[in-house]
Order: structure tokens, then C-alpha cells, then sequence
């Protein structure tokens, strides 16, 4: 799958998701998304989630479907706990230093209900590393282009991305 996140010109910005297929979905972009969906890109990437946001629109997902009501209800646990990391970390953009693998799966763990937690794989502080330095190339990226100007990125992204 390819992601081609558009910087707005005179509107929002916008995210749209070509399918190997062909097949395609996007929608506009809140001002904060763009750098959710990017650090979504690594997380998953880096950690090999198939069944998260880019992972599930991948198979066959739209956009609109993550905002349609009993949505949550038929996505995978994956996807969850995706969000929850992805939360996390940009949260932590706020804090005066970056969190550690044990303070980021501790937050995690904590976020998930106790019938869930067995499921979670704890991250790595190698992982961890690598995500943000996947998050950092991608933002700056992003940083970088000219409004009306698109970021593409094939999902998996790579380290080199």
C-alpha cells in the first residue's frame, strides 16, 4: 500500500491510501493527524502490526470506517493497542525527556484492560529507538514539503523511509 499525505493549501490536509489493489480511500485531515498518522506509520512498521490503522485499511478498510458507530467493536485488539502506543508517544512530545521502553509498555499496559495485557508483546528499547528514529525521518519529511505538496510512503515503511 502506498500513503500520500497531501499538505493543505488553503484547507485541511489530506490522507489517502492506495490499496496494492488499486483500490483506494482518503479523507481530511485534522491539524493534528497528519503527525498521528505518520508516527501511526512507524509504529506499525516497525513493529510488524498488520492489523492497525494502515494495516487494516491494507485489507480492505475505508477511513471512514475507524468514525462509524460499533466500529471499535470489530477492530482487533492490535489495533488498540496500536492506538494506545501511538497515543502515548505523542504525548510524549510534550514531556522534557522521552520516555523509556519500560515507562512507555508500563502506560501501555495500564491503558488496556487486564484481560487484554497477556496479548501485548513488550516493546523493546531497540524498537523503540528504531520507531522514533522512523517517526523523525517521516516528520521531517512532512516538515519539509511546500503546502499543496504530497509525502508518499509505502507501507511498511522502511528505516531509509
Amino acid at each position: 500500500m502506498v500513503i500520500h499525505l497531501k499538505k493543505g493549501r488553503d484547507g485541511p490536509s489530506t490522507l489517502t491510501c492506495v490499496r496494492d489493489d488499486g483500490s483506494r480511500t482518503w479523507g481530511k485531515e485534522h491539524p493534528c493527524f497528519p503527525l498521528h498518522d505518520l508516527t501511526h506509520c512507524a509504529v506499525e512498521s516497525v513493529l510488524g502490526l498488520d492489523k492497525a490503522f494502515f494495516g487494516l485499511i491494507a485489507t480492505g478498510w475505508d477511513i471512514d470506517d475507524f468514525a462509524k458507530p460499533g466500529a471499535s467493536a470489530t477492530m482487533p485488539l492490535q489495533a488498540f493497542i496500536a492506538e494506545h502506543i501511538v497515543g502515548i508517544l505523542d504525548r510524549e512530545r510534550a514531556l522534557p525527556q522521552p520516555l523509556t521502553a519500560a515507562e512507555v509498555n508500563e502506560a501501555v499496559c495500564a491503558s488496556i484492560a487486564p484481560r487484554d495485557r497477556p496479548h501485548f508483546q513488550p516493546i523493546t528499547d531497540t524498537q523503540l529507538a528504531t520507531v522514533r528514529a522512523l517517526r523523525s525521518v517521516l516528520e521531517g519529511r512532512w516538515q519539509a514539503l511546500q503546502p499543496g505538496a504530497t509525502l508518499e510512503i509505502k507501507f511498511p515503511a522502511q528505516a531509509a523511509a
